[in-house]
């Protein structure tokens, strides 16, 4: 019986004890929500000066900097105030000295880059005179009655006077950055820098995937570029290099390129899945190229904040 009572009294001193133990806190590190209160003045010009580089190709002025400091500290350099930032530097068309205008500024930025990522920063004098090359061929072959010639020459001619034009449709929004890649993959000039259907279609997959194609992907794209025989790539079947250039650049795997190949260029690191797949969603919902690269540029990440 005795046993019994002191059994009895341990169990409701037990009880008692685990009745009265105060609920475990957890307490998550590096879980803290940013104080952009204390971002100092200098930090916010230097992420000011940072997007104007990147996206104009040029520094900030004073001016625009003390602007553009209060805009953002009114906004309490949330992420929605540096967007709107951002929004203004990428679409802006308002007349300003130096640049016509920070949208004429930011598709010129866009458009040299890509000359320089596809076709080795081929200069537009150089581009001008292939394509004067073949107006005088042009001309001549009207004098010699040779239509075969003239009309192959005209084909070719095409392609460079597109590559030239492309800032100013891009500017207007007349093309999308998908045609631009495009136009800067299927040219005389990328010809010659990858001669050759095997170096065309390697380079091609590096410039756009960062990666060289399978040997399934690689048989498919030869056969297309080399032969015209068509094939299914792309989630489509192609049968032509005009057709093939068009595919590559606007597929799903090139939407998730671009993204990692900018964020890379912007942070200098490889983006994390947790980040990528949000924008990609997006990305391949409304094809925005100057949204998806917002999604970059407003991180913190990129702010240095």
């Amino acid at each position: 019986m005795k046993s019994i009572k002191l059994t009895f009294r341990f169990l409701f001193i037990s009880f008692l004890f685990v009745s009265c133990t105060k609920e475990e806190i957890v307490i998550r590190n590096n879980n803290n929500p940013p104080k952009y209160s204390e971002v100092s003045t200098l930090m916010v010009e230097n992420y000011i000066n940072r997007l104007f580089i990147d996206i104009l190709g040029r520094e900030a002025t004073d001016v625009e900097r003390t602007e553009y400091v209060l805009q953002l500290r009114k906004g309490k350099l949330s992420q929605n105030s540096r967007d709107s930032l951002v929004k203004i530097l990428q679409l802006d068309t308002v007349f300003r000295i130096g640049d016509s205008s920070y949208r004429k500024a930011y598709t010129s930025r866009i458009y040299n880059i890509c000359k320089s990522r596809f076709l080795e920063g081929a200069a537009d004098m150089d581009i001008a005179q292939q394509s004067s090359n073949l107006g005088f061929g042009i001309y001549l072959s009207q004098l010699d009655g040779d239509s075969v010639t003239m009309y192959t020459y005209i084909n070719l001619k095409k392609y460079y006077d597109r590559i030239l034009k492309s800032n100013y449709w891009l500017s207007r929004n007349k093309i999308t950055y998908n045609q631009l890649c495009e136009y800067m993959l299927n040219n005389g000039i990328y010809d010659l820098i990858n001669m050759g259907s095997f170096n065309f279609v390697n380079a091609t997959y590096d410039n756009i995937y960062g990666r060289k194609p399978n040997a399934d992907e690689f048989n498919r794209a030869y056969q297309i570029i080399e032969k015209n025989n068509p094939r299914f790539i792309f989630n489509r079947v192609i049968s032509n290099k005009n057709e093939y250039c068009e595919g590559i650049t606007s597929n799903n795997g090139f939407y998730e390129a671009e993204i990692r190949w900018w964020y890379f260029q912007f942070i200098r690191k490889e983006i994390n899945s947790t980040f990528l797949y949000p924008i990609l969603t997006n990305f391949l919902k409304d094809h925005n190229f100057e949204n998806m690269q917002r999604k970059i540029l407003i991180t913190d990440d990129y702010a240095q904040f």
